[in-house]
């Protein structure tokens, strides 16, 4: 489990712990979206139960996220107000089953909290009760081991450190761990979480949340907080990926469709909108109250949920998402990560046509960059750690990213080979005598042998004047670069490709490939390339998109 907030992070500024105001609520809930922000991804990964029903991360991250972008909540001048505009955001913001448990969470804090401008611990431990009752008040059928049951353990520990004379710092540190291990324990209480391995998605986002505003009381930048992942009760391993024999006894079930609404009206009852939906639907999940109330249900066939929602009002926000294509995702993303190819290769490269080249050609991932926009080396770290295999092949295709590649290679945890290539083209040839059944070294040996014969150029307008090895080019004319090497300019791109395709040399039976730029039509770059047909008969010219910046022209002759 995560170590104690005192132990993981610097107090940068003293803090009021005692009383909690308006403006102090907005502050620690700021940083509770800020958190789990930082998480989703994580959160996202562990999204198991009851079905693959959207994303549990990013729905509780835009929950949070409709509070700030209120313009209610934010010109608030009185608690009352605030607390008024928070319950409307949340509502109105929610976003799937997660996030619809979420807002009503929220609005039954704010419910707890009304009728005073500041709350003591005694107050705070009040409304977390209320949040409880609220929550568990929205879904037709509660279920323990989910974030419902974080929701009332904490509650229950605020409620304990508060009775005993608590400050709001210490209800909500009391809290606070409580969550965390309430989230520990959720594979206990719910078969599906152990058979799976994994902890609650939407518990754990909860934590992260209060892990989050707990940061914004002790004064803690939101950078500084930190969220090792949770290690699940009488389990030795961190539960961070879907199980295979979870994926394996699931893959063939039917959900249906995710359908969500809100209904706007009079006078309308939470409690008898569930009541007309349950029926209908299951996992029916309905919040709100007096002329909104939003609803999230599961059905194979969503008509008669919706047909039922608009006989009780107006109909407004309707989403209805198929489940079973979310589940069919869900199912090859976890075998994905769950079964790590022998070998694969990483390509840089920019421009729509080149990446699509590189990933036709073999490539399992292609990081985006090039002349300008070279990536960091923890982007070339990650692309290697995502690239779903055990042994991975580095093609940087530019002289400058040649030394990042090398430094993620030393920090990998992977078994990385850097093939230096200089070029698109010379990554191009390097990729083509990749063999994903032969051995890592086999392929590492092929690759570097492929590009050493390989001519690169390219043509593109200077940025500048300038006078290289007695080439001058004024700023918006077109240069010819051979091997990075400036060999020709002139007014007209296509002149001055003719000219660098005749400096490079091109023996009878050559091959010239032109990549043609996102600032080239197709027409041009075919134009273009009768010309050199025209001139060099001896040689076979090709015309690819490449779809990159900068160069109107890569070229390349081998």
């Amino acid at each position: 489990m995560p170590s104690p907030p005192e132990e993981r992070m610097e107090r940068i500024t003293e803090p009021t712990t005692v009383y909690l105001d308006a403006h102090g609520l907005q502050r620690i809930l700021a940083h509770g979206r800020m958190a789990i922000e930082a998480r989703v991804e994580d959160i996202n990964a562990l999204n198991v139960f009851p079905v693959p029903d959207g994303d549990t991360g990013i729905n509780m991250f835009l929950t949070m996220k409709a509070l700030e972008d209120s313009p209610s909540t934010r010109s608030a001048t009185s608690a009352s107000a605030m607390l008024s505009a928070l319950s409307d955001a949340a509502l109105r913001g929610s976003r799937g089953n997660s996030g619809v448990i979420l807002a009503q969470f929220l609005r039954g804090l704010a419910s707890g909290l009304e009728g005073k401008e500041q709350w003591d611990g005694s107050d705070l431990a009040s409304a977390l009760g209320e949040a409880c009752t609220a929550a568990y008040g929205a879904v037709a059928r509660p279920v323990e081991g989910t974030m419902l049951t974080v929701i009332r353990e904490l509650a229950e520990a605020a409620q304990q450190v508060a009775g005993n004379g608590g400050d709001v710092l210490a209800t909500w540190e009391a809290a606070c761990l409580a969550s965390r291990e309430s989230v520990a324990r959720t594979p206990t209480l719910l078969p599906v979480l152990r058979e799976a391995g994994v902890v609650d998605a939407g518990g754990l986002g909860l934590s992260v949340i209060m892990e989050g505003a707990l940061a914004g009381l002790r004064g803690v930048e939101p950078a500084l907080i930190e969220f090792p992942a949770p290690v699940l009760d009488s389990v030795s391993t961190s539960a961070q990926a879907v199980s295979a024999a979870f994926v394996d006894a699931t893959e063939e079930e039917i959900y249906g469709y995710c359908t969500q609404f809100v209904i706007e009206g009079e006078s309308l009852s939470p409690d008898a909108v569930r009541a007309a939906l349950e029926p209908l639907a299951a996992s029916t999940v309905v919040i709100g109250g007096g002329s909104v109330v939003r609803v999230h249900v599961h059905a194979e066939d969503p008509g008669p949920a919706i047909s039922c929602g608009a006989s009780l009002g107006t109909l407004a926000q309707v989403s209805i998402e198929n489940m079973d294509e979310q589940h069919r995702r869900f199912v090859a993303d976890r075998r994905q990560e769950q079964q790590l190819r022998p070998v694969a290769v990483v390509a840089v490269a920019s421009g729509e046509g080149l990446t699509e080249l590189f990933l036709d050609s073999g490539a399992g991932r292609v990081l985006s960059g090039g002349d300008t926009m070279n990536p960091s080396t923890q982007e070339i770290l990650d692309a290697v750690e995502d690239a779903g295999a055990e042994r991975v092949i580095l093609l940087p295709n530019n002289t400058n990213i040649v030394s990042a590649a090398e430094q993620a290679r030393s920090l990998s945890s992977r078994e990385v080979a850097v093939v230096p290539t200089a070029s698109i083209p010379q990554g191009v040839a390097a990729l083509l005598a990749f063999n994903e059944v032969e051995e890592f070294e086999a392929n590492v040996s092929a690759m570097s042998g492929a590009f050493e014969g390989v001519v690169s150029g390219a043509v593109g307008p200077a940025q500048r004047d300038a006078e290289l090895g007695g080439v001058r080019v004024s700023a918006g004319q077109f240069m010819g670069l051979l091997e990075r090497r400036m060999v020709t300019s002139g007014d007209d791109a296509s002149t001055v490709l003719t000219e660098l395709v005749g400096i490079a040399e091109a023996e009878p039976g050559s091959i010239v490939t032109l990549y043609w730029g996102a600032a080239t039509e197709e027409d041009e770059a075919e134009a273009a390339a009768d010309v050199l047909r025209e001139q060099f008969p001896d040689v076979d010219v090709e015309v690819v998109f490449g779809g990159q910046p900068h160069y109107n022209y890569i070229v390349s002759v081998e």
